[in-house]
């Protein structure tokens, strides 16, 4: 979250609508659901990776609605209830992977109150199912307030030592929009996953109304999303609305002139020239489209 500080995904997860073994899970097809009472408890000095419960959907829907959190994911978080519903998605479908695969994603919450209060939800990380090859995929997201304390590699490693002593896989595979997400690409060199290969963004996103739903909140955290980096958010944004718009699921010059539209509302950008601002939005989207793979990492199990 993946994909997040996250890898890529759920609402494919959003990522997240898909058959469960290719692309983007099917959340739609999840139900919020409660703990189930097989996953494990995982505590370490700083945080506790424990079941998610159907009650912590408020929580996650917090985390989701920030901007920064979702930019790298999809997802559509662009109204409080889109956050909450995509939030009861990801803990079903979450939930689920654990009853049908034997592993699956954790709720992350702070354990030590220099991160946050103890008991706080922070993020998520686990794993999801084969998206790509035979070995789950590694996923993690963190609130923004927790960035940069080493608390995501913490997690993730914690996660990767469960899943190499409890189950039999073989290997783990972390799918991200490397171009919009380098924190992600540092994060699993230091897990010691090496890039293999692409995937196609069709694969990724093969539901096509999902697929338009994350292209329309692109458009709407051009315009509107809270962001830390106003510059960066100029090239990210459109960037990835190309990478999606790729799969050709609308007409790509209305979509590339609903960026500059959304681009020119938004008051950040008030002092740049209308049409050097426009020439940016559409340099981004244009290279977007031309590059709408995603990174596949990989990391097989030490022999």
């Amino acid at each position: 979250m993946l994909r997040d500080l996250t890898l890529h995904h759920p609402d494919r997860q959003a990522a997240i609508v898909r058959p469960p073994t290719t692309g983007v899970p099917p959340i739609h097809a999840w139900e919020a659901q409660t703990i189930l009472t097989n996953i494990p408890d995982i505590t370490t000095d700083r945080i506790s990776l424990q079941p998610f419960d159907s009650s912590d959907a408020p929580a996650l829907a917090a985390i989701l609605a920030d901007p920064e959190v979702t930019r790298t994911i999809t997802a559509n978080c662009s109204s409080p209830e889109r956050c909450l519903a995509s939030a009861e998605k990801r803990i079903g479908w979450h939930n689920g992977t654990w009853e049908q695969y034997g592993y699956g994603v954790w709720a992350v919450w702070a354990e030590e109150d220099a991160i946050a209060p103890q008991g706080t939800l922070i993020g998520w990380c686990g794993f999801s199912e084969p998206v790509i090859g035979e070995d789950p995929e590694i996923l993690y997201g963190l609130r923004s307030s927790v960035w940069g304390r080493g608390i995501a590699q913490e997690a993730a490693r914690t996660a990767l030592d469960w899943l190499w002593s409890s189950t039999s896989s073989t290997g783990v595979s972390a799918i991200i929009f490397a171009r919009l997400n380098p924190a992600s690409v540092a994060i699993v060199h230091k897990l010691g996953m090496t890039l293999c290969g692409t995937m196609e963004m069709g694969d990724f996103l093969p539901d096509h109304d999902f697929a338009r739903d994350v292209l329309d909140y692109e458009i709407w955290r051009l315009a509107d999303g809270v962001c830390l980096d106003a510059e960066a958010l100029l090239f990210q944004a459109p960037y990835r609305g190309g990478q999606i718009a790729s799969l050709e699921i609308a007409d790509s010059a209305r979509v590339e002139q609903a960026f500059c539209d959304a681009a020119l509302r938004r008051t950040d950008y008030a002092t740049l020239d209308s049409s050097v601002l426009q020439s940016r939005v559409r340099k981004a989207f244009r290279q977007g489209m031309a590059e709408p793979d995603l990174d596949w990492y990989h990391l097989a199990r030490a022999q």
